[in-house]
């Protein structure tokens, strides 16, 4: 049963996200090509840096994806669905066992 109540919030919360970003209808800025073109080297341009409300100089985000920012988003994903996952069963298995207390006095 445990399992179970895992699946379905996952599902829910998968449906949620998936529901919310369709309706406000986010998109990539880039066009799609630029995620299936093969490596290219990095050209040298100055990079433009701004300055934050602290002083300090920061790089902006590159526009366009490279092989680096793609791995770096994969493995962040999988770890966010892994500790999610480890959290949503944890807290079922408590409250399962926390129901199952309660009903069997």
């Amino acid at each position: 049963m445990p399992y179970l109540l895992v699946l379905l919030v996952a599902a829910a919360a998968g449906g949620g996200v998936a529901f919310a970003t369709l309706r406000r209808g986010d998109v990539a800025e880039t066009s799609p090509q630029t995620w299936t073109k093969g490596y290219e080297e990095a050209q040298d341009e100055p990079a433009e840096e701004e300055v934050d409300a602290a002083g300090r100089r920061r790089k902006p985000l590159p526009s366009a994806p490279t092989l680096e920012t793609r791995v770096t988003g994969v493995a962040g994903l999988l770890i966010v669905v892994l500790v999610a996952a480890g959290l949503i069963a944890g807290a079922s298995i408590v409250v399962w066992d926390a129901l199952r207390r309660i009903f069997s006095s």
